[in-house]
């Protein structure tokens, strides 16, 4: 049994197809510690899903982390996502943005360096102590990531819901000692009201098919504040 146990964790977990994720976090886990698996396991930076395992949870990759540097398809320097560990095949990668006016727009180009997208970060305005967020895919409408205490301001999340988030970072107990401070959720909308996506910290939610999930990686290499990939160690 032991020896077992020794192969599955020196097994490498079979990378998915990134086109159908959904719910994604960033980091090196890939076997958690569970009552049937004795430590766990940690690989390359990548993006990963969580899956069920009959020995405790497993994270599988389905786009690997590149270099920070070295030239790119479009000749510039930028952030890369890999369809492969080895590194060889390029997913897409994040320009390293131009900005106009404290406005800061980054180009997403796929592995043949075509533009299958852009990502914009605006900065705070209008008493928002956050900046906003923009995703421009062709063909489809403009989606706008905000936080929900931006969104309550526009009226597009109900007061429980933002009494939710207040509650979330109250101070607690009689010591009156703070939660941990949590990553800001960033909810995306279309020009409807829709969510297209949930992205909080490391972990973000793709609600919609059509949203190029390329587009979804670029903006977690990018990251919200100190949430970027390689801000802390995972």
């Amino acid at each position: 049994m032991a020896f077992w146990k020794r192969n599955e964790l020196d097994t490498p977990i079979a990378p998915v197809d990134w086109r159908d994720v959904e719910t994604f976090v960033l980091g090196t886990l890939e076997r958690a510690l569970a009552p049937k698996r004795p430590r766990e396991v940690r690989g390359p930076m990548a993006i990963r899903v969580e899956q069920d395992h009959p020995r405790g949870t497993v994270y599988a990759p389905c786009a690997f982390r590149g270099s920070l540097t070295g030239p790119t398809a479009s000749g510039t320097s930028g952030k890369r996502w890999f369809e492969d560990l080895e590194c060889l095949r390029v997913l897409c990668h994040v320009d390293d943005g131009v900005e106009d006016g404290g406005l800061r727009r980054y180009e997403v180009r796929d592995g043949s360096g075509e533009v299958i997208g852009t990502i914009e970060c605006h900065p705070p305005q209008g008493g928002r102590k956050r900046p906003s967020w923009r995703i421009q895919q062709p063909g489809h409408p403009e989606i706008v990531g905000r936080s929900d205490g931006d969104l309550i301001e526009r009226g597009l999340v109900g007061a429980f819901e933002f009494a939710n988030v207040l509650y979330e970072s109250a101070m607690l107990g009689d010591q009156r000692v703070a939660k941990p401070k949590k990553p800001r959720a960033v909810n995306w909308k279309d020009e409807t009201g829709r969510s297209v996506m949930l992205s909080q910290g490391k972990k973000h939610t793709v609600r919609v098919a059509w949203l190029d999930r390329r587009l979804a990686f670029a903006f977690a290499l990018l990251g919200d504040g100190d949430q970027a990939v390689g801000a802390e160690p995972t």
